[in-house]
Order: structure tokens, then C-alpha cells, then sequence
């Protein structure tokens, strides 16, 4: 992939982007917009005059540890792109903004069933935390 550009999600990416994410999550339909600010944003990887992958950064404070992390949401790539490596040159990009951010940690969930997405995590030397996830809908 010769022409992969990765960057900073903007207001003009939202059709293309809502189209990804509702191919790949249930995404709500009458979501309209996925705004950015200085602690949460998208990162999208374009080939082909095209959005072919996206993660959302959310810039968070960890105050046991007093520092900042990063979670990661919504990682998906294109299914006609998928095994380019687009995943990886989209969590490489977001490596560095965190090296330049100061960001002690990144931490991203995912359901035991998306064997390549845990592969792909896995592959980047991220870790399986022992936790429990709890959720209580209101």
C-alpha cells in the first residue's frame, strides 16, 4: 500500500467514517457528528482517495497513577482492506502522538471472539489485562 495516509479525523470524513463504523459496530443512525477536541478525536487511514480505516482516541486522566492514557475505541478497517497492515500503521501513528503527548499507557477492550483484532493487539505488544467489564445500563 503505497499511498496509505494516516491523520487526524475531520468534519468533512463524517459520511465516510459513519459508513465504517456502522459496518463494523452498532452504531446509532441518527448520530451526527463526531466532533474532535484536544482529549478525544479520530484518527483515519485514507488509500485511494478513500477512508479505508478509523480509531478513536480518548485522552483520559489516570489519577492513582497521576498520568495520562489513552483509550481506544471503535479500531476498524475496511473489509476489502483488511490484512494490508492499515490496522497497524494506524496504532504505529497513534504510538507516536503518544510518545509526543507524554501518555504513560493505551488501553483498548476487545470481545474474545475477534481473533484477528486480538492477534492484531497482541502483534503490537499491547497485554490481556485480567479485569472484568461491568456495565449497568440507566
Amino acid at each position: 500500500m503505497h499511498d496509505l495516509t494516516i491523520r487526524k479525523y475531520i468534519n468533512n470524513d463524517f459520511k465516510e467514517v459513519i459508513k465504517l463504523l456502522q459496518s463494523h459496530f452498532n452504531i446509532d443512525n441518527n448520530i451526527k457528528d463526531l466532533d474532535n477536541n484536544d482529549y478525544s478525536y479520530g484518527i483515519v487511514a485514507i488509500t485511494n482517495k478513500m477512508i479505508v480505516g478509523y480509531i478513536r482516541i480518548d485522552k483520559l486522566k489516570d489519577i492513582g497513577k497521576n498520568c495520562y492514557y489513552y483509550l481506544l475505541n471503535y479500531v476498524c478497517v475496511n473489509s476489502n482492506y483488511q490484512n494490508m497492515n492499515i490496522a497497524t500503521k494506524l496504532l504505529e501513528f497513534i504510538f507516536n502522538e503518544a510518545k509526543k503527548n507524554n501518555i504513560k499507557y493505551i488501553e483498548l477492550t476487545s470481545n474474545s471472539t475477534r481473533k484477528a483484532a486480538n492477534h492484531l493487539y497482541l502483534k503490537n505488544n499491547f497485554i490481556i489485562k485480567d479485569t472484568n467489564v461491568f456495565i449497568k445500563k440507566i
